[in-house]
């Protein structure tokens, strides 16, 4: 994923990447209109990556779910392409708080940061622990704090 690539500026890395048999997932704006998410999901091939913060990477702040919940539903409504999520999914509670919105749940700095913290070892064992947490949150028999199971699209 090329995420600083404008999409009317993607023609070349589209060609090239389909030679190869290589998807082309792109990242989608909050910010982008209906003309926009049209031509991405359109373009996009694997999925497409819909931020569930409107933030930086390493974001750990609180989530605004309606509104991730509206762009995500737009960009269904634009295309067939899966909608994953990642910046802002620093905890396992948030990934389930997203599950039912998307195909999939991008988690980076929170197994990173342990490896830089922590060392090799300890690290290592830390970042494991947090993949095993996020897929449990992520699993389709967990249940939200509300006791209603959710399950994954």
């Amino acid at each position: 994923m090329i995420v600083d690539l404008p999409s009317d500026q993607t023609g070349p890395w589209l060609a090239a990447a389909r030679a190869a048999g290589v998807h082309t997932p792109q990242l989608v704006s909050r910010q982008a209109c209906d003309a926009d998410l049209d031509r991405i999901t359109a373009t996009a091939t694997g999925w497409v990556y819909a931020p569930a913060a409107d933030a930086l990477t390493g974001y750990t702040g609180q989530l605004d779910i309606p509104a991730l919940t509206t762009f995500t539903e737009r960009l269904h409504a634009a295309g067939p392409t899966p909608v994953v999520t990642g910046i802002g999914i620093s905890t396992p509670d948030k990934a389930a708080q997203v599950r039912s919105l998307v195909s999939g749940v991008v988690i980076g700095t929170p197994v990173v940061r342990p490896l830089l913290e922590l060392g090799a070892s300890r690290g290592l064992r830390a970042a494991a622990d947090h993949v095993s947490a996020f897929a449990e949150a992520l699993s389709p028999t967990h249940r939200t704090d509300l006791g209603t199971p959710v399950g994954i699209r």
